[in-house]
């Protein structure tokens, strides 16, 4: 069978049994020191990066199946709200990149201490309450993907700060993401969407990542009839998505 024939489904199916047994043994060794011996600092330590490493291929792995199935035009349209949206993405985000402040995201009990610890790590949001409280009806999971893919972006490549402007009306979901980074030259404008795409090592730009991320955000965006473009690209990044939604029913 050819390559271009195996269902990404398939694939993923045999990449998740592995990586919950790993899951499941490091949990294990953390949480029942009694059953399994004392564990000293230095071996917590080495078993937690041990249980990130394998939370993040679990959260990749599952990125695999939505993609593969945006582009069966499989979605799924729940309500939910902006705030909503964007405290996931930022979650998984921050997971990755400071678990200190990713705890005290998960600890903020309303949107206006949210929005202070996320100032106390120079992310900005520019919405409305009311924006941010709306109830709409898309598919969470993939718009809350979309988002992750574009602040991860955001994140590798800013010098201090990232800000996020977000809005709402009668039926779509307005979202632009902006670095304040080294920007992306414009001879990579048209490629930038491309999958496995990355920048030649010039003129200081670096080259990060797998170029997997905005390939697939385009993929998803498009897949809820979407828009996803880089509307500005020197002198720091700012990519704007807008989603089609539905209001509350």
């Amino acid at each position: 069978m050819a390559i271009k024939n195996i269902q990404t489904s398939h694939l993923v199916h045999d990449l998740k049994n592995p990586v919950n047994i790993i899951e499941t043994g490091a949990r294990a060794l953390l949480e029942k020191q009694d059953r399994y011996g004392a564990l000293d600092p230095k071996q917590e330590k080495v078993i937690m990066r041990m249980l990130r490493s394998a939370l993040k291929i679990k959260t990749l792995v599952h990125n695999m199946l939505e993609v593969d199935m945006a582009s069966q035009g499989i979605t799924k349209t729940t309500q939910c709200t902006l705030a909503d949206i964007l405290r996931g993405a930022l979650m998984e985000v921050f997971d990755v990149v400071d678990p200190a402040a990713a705890e005290a995201l998960e600890e903020a009990s309303d949107l206006e201490s949210f929005r202070r610890v996320l100032e106390a790590n120079s992310v900005f949001i520019d919405a409305t309450i009311e924006d941010l409280n709306q109830a709409i009806r898309t598919d969470q999971t993939k718009v809350c993907l979309i988002l992750t893919n574009l602040l991860s972006n955001a994140f590798k490549y800013r010098e201090t700060s990232v800000h996020v402007r977000c809005s709402v009306n009668a039926d779509s979901i307005n979202v632009s993401v902006r670095d304040d980074g080294p920007g992306i030259p414009e001879t990579y404008h048209k490629q930038i969407f491309d999958q496995y795409f990355q920048c030649v090592p010039a003129d200081g730009f670096p080259v990060r990542g797998h170029g997997l991320g905005l390939a697939g955000a385009l993929a998803l965006t498009e897949a809820l009839g979407g828009h996803l473009s880089l509307c500005r690209g020197e002198h720091g990044a700012e990519f704007l998505v807008e989603i089609a939604c539905g209001p509350e029913q």
